[in-house]
């Protein structure tokens, strides 16, 4: 049994698309950020840092197993199952790069410009305008990379682009035509868009539902 523990935020989103694209299934745990619950001792003992998508796996003599982070998630179902991966090693190599600038750079960097210019009690012009650039530096790279492959890693859907697309899609919808200025990053992006998994994972969690 596989229990994510999620909210709908791009991060959460991705360990979702990640489950509905392998067909697994799964128990939702929605947890409430604004009300602290993600800070709570029994949350911790599963994501110590306290931070969402995070999973639990009951397995056979009652052991139970833990995930922590979108990356730890998608990467140990990636392998785990043989999906979602390129079997070609150049290309392997070519997905694990761009999988590793989801994790690391574009979604962080969203994330703190996000922080910077719409929730901070003041501007910092020089923090917003060095997330602005590094935010810049990845759609760049986004785009001429999408201008030469169909998927990131190549010609193969892979976890590379479950990693990227949550973030695309949130900046898509926040103004700043975005995918008006990156025509390879549009046809991706409303590939991905159209995916039943895709369109199922980022519904989860139904904010309507209890858990």
């Amino acid at each position: 049994m596989l229990t994510l523990y999620s909210f709908p935020t791009p991060n959460g989103r991705k360990a979702s698309i990640l489950l509905e694209e392998l067909g697994l299934t799964y128990a939702v745990h929605r947890v409430d950020l604004a009300a602290g619950e993600n800070k709570r001792p029994d949350f911790l003992a599963i994501s110590p840092i306290t931070k969402i998508p995070a999973l639990v796996e009951d397995l056979p003599g009652g052991r139970v197993r833990r995930l922590f982070g979108s990356g730890a998630i998608l990467l140990h179902f990636a392998e785990r199952t043989g999906r979602l991966l390129p079997e070609d090693e150049d290309e392997r190599a070519e997905a694990m790069s761009w999988f590793m600038l989801g994790v690391s750079d574009l979604g962080p960097t969203a994330i703190d410009m996000q922080r910077f210019a719409a929730r901070a009690p003041d501007r910092i012009p020089h923090a917003i305008d060095l997330y602005k650039g590094e935010l810049m530096r990845c759609y760049s790279a986004l785009e001429d990379r999408l201008g030469a492959a169909e998927h990131l890693g190549g010609a193969t859907y892979s976890i590379a682009d479950i990693a990227c697309f949550p973030f695309i899609a949130a900046a898509a919808v926040a103004g700043g035509g975005l995918l008006e200025r990156f025509p390879n990053l549009k046809r991706w992006h409303d590939a991905m868009a159209d995916r039943p998994a895709v369109r199922r994972g980022m519904a989860v969690p139904d904010m309507t539902a209890p858990d």
